[in-house]
């Protein structure tokens, strides 16, 4: 049978059901973040905290140190659950553990801190972001040759230490200029209006003299000169 005697041997009423229900699965939606309610906060590899959030079939990550989402639509995995974008960046968890993968970084090893709703989540003392006082230290990074520290607050203030702690120079204003999934570009002024460039990434970072590890290597540009460390977020 045709599809034109078909469609004339059909009853009005249900063709006009199925053109209706046709069009309920054309108009139905992708969850967006503001539906996703469901938050857990992953502690990592070097400390580091992801946090990510879930609505249906989709995932949104919080890589440490950035302000924005990545969103992952949902992969089909041989087991546990995975969610990946076409740029990458890809989240696999099952039960209690999850690993991270970016094109810059991966985290093998994360371990589920906390759940809740999205928004409400307790965080440990000392994390990035945490600590909403506009006095609250977010960043302090140091360095050799020679030898510098930088500390920046909550409110955009920033303090850069040389010469032992002898030489102290105020910045302010400070503001993120560009950010991608592992760097985050910063510019802030002196209190005559020279710029400060700094950066700060999320990749481990070892101190040349102690051989500690911190989670983030740092550079500043000040006045034609460069500085070169290593750096923990709070």
């Amino acid at each position: 049978m045709t599809l034109a005697c078909l469609i004339k041997k059909t009853p009005t009423s249900l063709i006009t059901f199925l053109l209706a229900a046709g069009l309920l699965v054309g108009c139905s939606t992708v969850p967006k973040f503001e539906q996703a309610k469901e938050a857990v906060l992953w502690q990592c590899d070097e400390g580091d905290l992801i946090e990510s959030r879930r609505a249906g079939e989709q995932l949104w990550l919080q890589l440490p140190a950035a302000s924005s989402w990545i969103n992952l639509p949902q992969q089909r995995a041989a087991s546990g659950v995975r969610y990946a974008n076409n740029e990458g960046t890809s989240f696999w968890n099952k039960a209690k553990r999850a690993r991270i993968t970016t094109p810059e970084k991966t985290w093998h090893n994360c371990q589920l801190l906390a759940q809740g709703t999205a928004g409400k989540l307790e965080r440990p003392e000392l994390i990035a972001g945490t600590n909403t006082s506009p006095d609250a230290l977010v960043l302090k990074a140091s360095g050799q040759n020679p030898a510098w520290t930088f500390e920046a607050q909550q409110n955009g203030h920033l303090v850069l230490l040389q010469n032992f702690g002898t030489q102290r120079i105020k910045f302010t204003d400070s503001e993120v200029v560009k950010q991608d999934l592992i760097r985050t570009l910063h510019q802030a002024k002196d209190s005559e209006g020279n710029p400060l460039n700094y950066k700060v990434e999320n990749i481990l970072c070892i101190e040349i003299h102690t051989g500690q590890p911190f989670p983030h290597r740092v550079e500043l540009h000040y006045l034609d000169k460069t500085y070169q460390g290593c750096g923990q977020s709070f």
